[in-house]
């Protein structure tokens, strides 16, 4: 991604706010600047006619700018065709036909540039003079049915789709697209931690300024040459998530509470092996996300710690970081009653025992998202109605079957 990527969608948005000003120029809404812009400005000539040079203020030049951005989405639907033109607006497929008529030809065939759809329609039946039709075939295909309807201005997607004009069709219709990357869904998923998230976006760009990306700028020596988690070998992305003797510790322990314990201690192969499947919302893929995101952000911040602020946490410490951070965001959520969603829900909730929390007891708070376990509609229990905290019991597990008791809630 081009790291100039923030203010160009930044500027495509503004201009989608002006656009505003222009679909109020050419439905003509009654305002004193619209009079004033008709007047003083177009003077009788066709908004998409006035050329773009000369002496104009900075305010009209970025409106005629913003021309060629929308001018495939503003179309015409022909009522009486008494307000569209017949040259610059586009109310046929091939239009608008000035691109395709010079002016001279124009003149020369009886017509003017301000000519109207209207004008070329005699009793009902379309008369485009001929010689314009021998010289443009193009325009022996460019008619539509009048009616008594007066025009519309209409904004009309690629695919012919008339959609209500506003700033967020706009937005839609103009913003930068790419292809989407397949690793979209193991970082913008609706139950993210933010901070956590664009860090992990960092990460995958390879845009944290690690020690062997820092190195070419030719700067001083105060973020120092080694790492400074294992003091060994300067860091890199493949080195802190998760080679590096530190965070690899760190690691060993956290992934088995993600379900990743036959992963490589590689973040890359991390995220390709969830990315087939990180788009479902079940609960093992759900705590698989944030622990990998939460872990990834902790080593970086004890990275930074020990090189700025000359402080050390003991990897206990960190671990302890990244379990309250996982727990804090799953007890916002709620996991449907299945014997997956509360059994990883447990593991993850526990801590070792050290939570705070008795391990046949979670407490869920009441105002929760709702995670879904697809892999387990076998097993599915009737999901809870959290109105209030709940103070739950574990699933009695008999041999043959799983019976939940009476009691039972769960994350």
């Amino acid at each position: 991604m081009k790291a100039s990527c923030i203010p160009y969608r930044l500027d495509r948005f503004n201009s989608a706010l002006m656009v505003t000003h222009i679909w109020k120029l050419l439905s003509s809404k009654e305002s004193l600047w619209v009079k004033w812009v008709h007047m003083y400005k177009l003077n009788g000539r066709n908004f998409w006619d006035i050329p773009l040079r000369g002496n104009m203020s900075w305010s009209w030049r970025k409106i005629l700018q913003l021309r060629p951005i929308i001018r495939e989405f503003v179309w015409c639907n022909v009522g009486n065709g008494l307000s569209t033109s017949l040259w610059f607006d586009k109310w046929c497929v091939a239009g608008p036909l000035y691109n395709h008529v010079s002016s001279r030809d124009v003149f020369r065939s009886g017509l003017t540039l301000s000519s109207h759809v209207n004008d070329i329609v005699r009793d009902g039946v379309w008369d485009w003079p001929r010689e314009l039709l021998d010289k443009y075939p193009i325009l022996d295909g460019c008619y539509t049915h009048l009616s008594n309807e007066c025009d519309r201005l209409e904004w009309r997607l690629h695919d012919g789709t008339v959609k209500h004009f506003s700033v967020s069709q706009v937005w839609s219709s103009i913003r930068p697209r790419g292809e989407k990357v397949p690793w979209f869904d193991m970082i913008w998923f609706a139950l993210n931690i933010p901070r956590h998230a664009f860090n992990m976006w960092l990460i995958i760009n390879h845009k944290l300024k690690t020690q062997d990306r820092v190195s070419v700028w030719d700067v001083s020596n105060a973020i120092g040459s080694t790492c400074s988690l294992c003091e060994t070998t300067p860091d890199s992305h493949e080195h802190l998530f998760f080679i590096c003797p530190f965070s690899n510790a760190v690691w060993s322990h956290m992934k088995s509470k993600a379900g990743l314990d036959r992963v490589s201690h590689d973040i890359y192969a991390i995220v390709d092996h969830i990315g087939g499947n990180a788009s479902r919302k079940s609960t093992c893929i759900v705590i698989a996300k944030l622990v990998v995101a939460a872990s990834a952000y902790f080593i970086w911040q004890e990275r930074n710690w020990r090189l700025f602020k000359k402080t050390k946490r003991s990897t206990k410490q960190v671990i302890d970081c990244i379990s309250s951070s996982v727990r804090l965001k799953l007890l916002s959520c709620g996991f449907k009653r299945t014997l997956d969603g509360v059994r990883y829900a447990r593991i993850s909730l526990m801590d070792d025992g050290e939570s705070g929390m008795d391990k046949e007891e979670i407490w869920v708070s009441s105002k929760s998202s709702k995670i879904t376990d697809n892999d387990s509609d076998s097993e599915k229990i009737e999901e809870l109605n959290l109105e209030d905290p709940i103070r739950t019991k574990g699933v009695n597990e008999t041999k043959g079957e799983n019976t939940p008791s009476e009691n039972v809630s769960h994350v």
